[in-house]
């Protein structure tokens, strides 16, 4: 399929390869991703498409998906080793650049990222990550949801700074393991908004060794 943003044809063709529970998710990620590119001056038909494209290898069994994988040259992390369903975003990302012609480099860099982030995300990168995460249906897990929600309205940065700092912080008092990528974008947004702020918290941490 050539992609020009033709949602029409973008939504016939998931309705044949997504089963309905994931595609009724894009439906409302994307729904949140018009809302927020509106308000933060984007193109609500590319943050429109990116959020229906999203999880279109989120369905592939762990397997398949290990697969893909190492076919496209996706790196592969013994965290990822153990859960294959953390690289749905790499893997849709080349299935969308091989098998769907997308070419556009900002809605594949947002695909490839929108689970975990990175350092130095765009704006369409935050705007995706921020509607994946604020589906409403997610609310339950991420109780901090509605607090990041509020700050989407008028601040992608520190919405997602506060969505990876609760994030964080949740998986690390359940004991679960963390992505490093996760932890490279919360870094790199303090990096670029709180430089001073974060060399206090190091020069801190360091004493205190």
């Amino acid at each position: 399929m050539s992609f020009a943003y033709d949602l029409d044809a973008i939504r016939a063709r998931l309705a044949r390869e997504l089963p309905r529970g994931l595609r009724d998710h894009c439906e409302r990620v994307a729904a949140v991703a018009v809302v927020l590119a509106s308000r933060h001056d984007l193109d609500p038909a590319l943050a429109e498409a990116a959020a229906l494209l999203h999880d279109v290898a989120r369905h592939l069994p762990g397997a398949e998906m290990l697969r893909r994988a190492r076919d496209y040259g996706v790196p592969v992390s013994p965290l990822d080793e153990r859960m294959p369903v953390l690289l749905h975003g790499p893997v849709g990302a080349e299935t969308l650049r091989r098998e769907w012609d997308v070419r556009d480099p900002r809605v594949l860099d947002a695909v490839w990222v929108h689970t975990f982030g990175r350092e130095g995300m765009a704006p369409l990168d935050k705007l995706l990550f921020l509607a994946d995460k604020l589906d409403p249906r997610k609310d339950k897990r991420y109780p901090f949801n509605a607090q990041v929600r509020e700050r989407a309205s008028a601040d992608l940065d520190g919405a997602l700074l506060d969505w990876l700092t609760g994030e964080l912080r949740r998986l690390v008092d359940a004991g679960a393991a963390v992505h490093p990528l996760m932890v490279a974008a919360r870094n790199s947004l303090l990096l670029a908004h709180d430089a001073s702020g974060l060399a206090r918290g190091v020069a801190t941490g360091e004493e205190q060794v």
